[in-house]
């Protein structure tokens, strides 16, 4: 990602290899992307996934299911800021 400078990334929290937080976590690490917007889903949406997102610097968090209208709102929302 050192060449690319995304405006917003959309991470799943269950991705094979590395979680959506263990992506988080060294995205706010990292000075060249401590601030860039994230976006979260999950299947799951328990509270503490809410929580340990929030708390791993999640700009925005969705549970699935939500609709394509919900998605495109929630990232211009993002963008907007």
């Amino acid at each position: 990602m050192a060449d690319v400078q995304p405006d917003l990334v959309i991470l799943d929290l269950m991705l094979p290899g590395m979680s959506g937080l263990e992506i988080l976590s060294s995205l706010r690490a990292n000075p060249a992307t401590e601030a860039l917007r994230v976006l979260m889903l999950t299947a799951k949406g328990q509270g503490r996934d809410r929580e340990a997102a929030e708390r791993a610097g999640v700009s925005a968090f969705m549970s699935k299911p939500f609709s394509n209208a919900e998605m495109r709102a929630q990232v211009r929302a993002l963008m907007e800021g």
